[in-house]
């Protein structure tokens, strides 16, 4: 991920007692529920007609680094973007950000297809979604097929 990338959609994300573990800091098992909430939070502001009802994504992959220890005090957000986007798939990158310092504590990439629920298959992913995207987020690279 650059670091010249440029995150519009930030969700501050207060840290839980029940998600710190014995050694203090938060345990790594935590850190996707965080970037779940950036995804939910990303999707309600750039794409609120998905209702997860009849259409919406599922997670096809998920690459989480883990670069510096989060502990109970600390401040953090979850900053998300749509990096890569495709036909039916798009690639999302997160991290999670001291709000205080600045500093990268994780990195996040995930794959995210869209679905059809009620049909269970893959989809297109709609044109109004891909321009809502698009016009949301900077630097998006598209991979569409002809």
């Amino acid at each position: 991920m650059e670091n010249q990338v440029k995150f519009k959609s930030k969700l501050p994300i207060q840290v839980r007692f029940s998600d710190v573990d014995m050694m203090g800091h938060v345990s790594n098992t935590i850190y996707q529920t965080y970037y779940d909430a950036g995804k939910v939070d990303y999707f309600d502001k750039v794409i609120p007609e998905m209702d997860f009802i009849n259409i919406g994504v599922v997670g096809a992959s998920v690459k989480i680094d883990y670069l510096k220890p989060i502990f109970m005090k600390t401040r953090i957000l979850v900053e998300t973007r749509v990096a890569t986007l495709g036909n039916k798939s798009l690639i999302m990158e997160h991290c999670l950000v001291d709000e205080l310092t600045n500093e990268v504590l994780s990195t996040c990439s995930t794959v995210m297809v869209c679905y059809a629920i009620k049909e269970q298959q893959s989809i297109p992913i709609p044109e109004k979604w891909k321009q809502n995207i698009l016009d949301f987020d900077e630097n998006v690279v598209i991979k569409y097929l002809l």
